[in-house]
């Protein structure tokens, strides 16, 4: 009896490891081919799964696809229910609506393109169902923007017009930039220069539509934005290879003791230094927006609250000193003006600040090896520091060396530095912490770095 507990938790891991494979086989197969032409029995070999596992978990063709759909609805949703600042004007609102829709349609492409595309002709029941929360969600998203449209042309910050038409054409144009065409289908997260692009100058024409005179002489913002230079056509940009976050192997008895516990990587070929202005901006709208305890996560937060039971279970006290772009984000008060460190150190503390996740960044170049999690040896010590790591606890370690201990110091051996041309990039999952915020705390630092290229 004292071991069926163990049991059931691998059981269910292994239902979720194969409910996962299956949805990403989907999601595959029917924005090749459409909801008629997709094969069930093609998904399930491309799962590596039974077609009478698929049938178990899912029930049927339909239930598939209705599954496949809840989970980019509910994706979507998470990714739109963000609050924005409360010192925002109503035009920045939008902009900031749809900044949302694009960061989802960029690191989520296929969701995207699930919930955008034609649905099934005449689905069955369950189907409809879920066909109608996905029209219903983007009905309302559409009334919020329109809202927002109304609003702003009653303070004069835009030209007279229609709210629910202007909103409408938004949300399409957004949509269809988002999941059509061959920059939509050539766009990878991380790999997406030629579609932000488009973004970009999308903007400016939505608000150089939406202004009115007023807004354009006296709202910074508006200015700008339609001041700003498109990005050059035609000029070979350097060769950058696809970024992939993934997760990385641990250590047995570590997965038997923490079975949530996962460690993210993702390598990014980039270099450090001096931030651009833009950066420079998103550093001070973090600090503006977020309260020193919000940085790193309020105690009432999921995420931060999840970090700190973790890191009681290892014996260590949460209140310590954490590490730099932790501490850096714990002295920051709400309104005050941040001190740009440089690129990647900004870029760390606006992931942090944002999701609450710690990013952790090393020299590519220097490790030996794939970043993994084991337990620490007996008088194992981290490069520059003397006090030692505990026998047994975890660690970020390459095939050689440790190089980190999860709240504690890193080693001094693979720092980022000037000559650093590939960044290894790391981040903990702890019972408690989403998925999602570990991947987008890790795509925002990658972002920050490619766009800053």
């Amino acid at each position: 009896m004292a071991h069926a507990a163990p049991a059931v938790g691998r059981l269910e891991r292994r239902k979720a490891r194969t409910v996962a494979a299956i949805l990403d086989a989907a999601e595959r197969h029917f924005l090749e081919r459409g909801y008629e032409a997709t094969k069930v029995d093609e998904i399930a070999a491309d799962a590596d799964v039974a077609v009478g596992s698929l049938y178990n978990h899912f029930g049927s063709k339909d239930g598939l696809y209705a599954a496949l759909l809840e989970h980019a609805l509910e994706t979507f949703e998470a990714y739109m229910s963000e609050e924005a600042p409360a010192d925002l004007t109503p035009l920045e609102r939008i902009l900031d609506v749809m900044g949302h829709l694009a960061r989802f349609g960029r690191e989520r492409p296929g969701e995207m393109r699930v919930l955008c595309l034609p649905q099934p002709n005449a689905p069955h029941e369950s189907l409809s169902e879920v066909v109608e929360q996905v029209a219903s969600s983007m009905a309302a998203q559409e009334r919020r923007t329109a809202a927002l449209i109304e609003a702003a042309r009653r303070q004069g910050m835009t030209r007279p017009l229609h709210s629910r038409d202007a909103a409408a054409f938004l949300w399409a144009a957004w949509k269809g930039i988002l999941t059509l065409g061959p920059r939509a289908e050539r766009a990878a997260p991380g790999d997406d220069r030629e579609l932000r692009r488009l973004l970009e100058a999308a903007v400016r024409i939505v608000i150089g539509g939406l202004a009115s005179e007023a807004s354009r002489e006296e709202d910074e913002t508006v200015r700008t934005i339609l001041e700003s230079a498109p990005a050059p056509v035609g000029v070979p940009e350097p060769v950058k290879r696809p970024v992939e976050l993934k997760r990385s192997a641990v250590e047995g008895s570590l997965r038997e003791e923490f079975p949530e516990l996962a460690l993210w990587i993702a390598e990014v070929q980039a270099r450090t230094g001096e931030s651009p202005p833009a950066v420079r901006r998103r550093l001070d709208d973090t600090a503006h927006r977020l309260t020193a305890a919000a940085a790193i996560g309020d105690r009432g937060e999921s995420t931060p609250w999840a970090y700190r039971v973790f890191a009681r279970r290892l014996g260590i006290d949460p209140e310590e000193p954490q590490r730099a772009v932790e501490a850096a984000a714990l002295k920051k008060g709400a309104g005050e003006r941040s001190q740009s460190a440089g690129l990647l150190e900004d870029a760390l503390l606006i992931a942090v600040a944002q999701t609450g996740v710690p990013v952790l960044a090393f020299d590519a170049a220097e490790l030996d090896g794939e970043l993994w999690l084991r337990r620490a040896r007996a008088g194992e010590r981290l490069a520059g520091d003397s006090r030692g790591i505990p026998a047994g606890r975890p660690v970020l370690s390459d095939t050689v060396r440790a190089v980190a201990a999860p709240f504690g110091p890193v080693d001094a051996a693979a720092p980022v530095t000037a000559a650093t041309e590939r960044i290894a990039l790391a981040a903990l999952e702890v019972k408690g912490v989403p998925e999602m915020s570990i991947e987008e705390a890790l795509w925002t630092v990658v972002e920050i770095l490619r766009e800053a290229a």
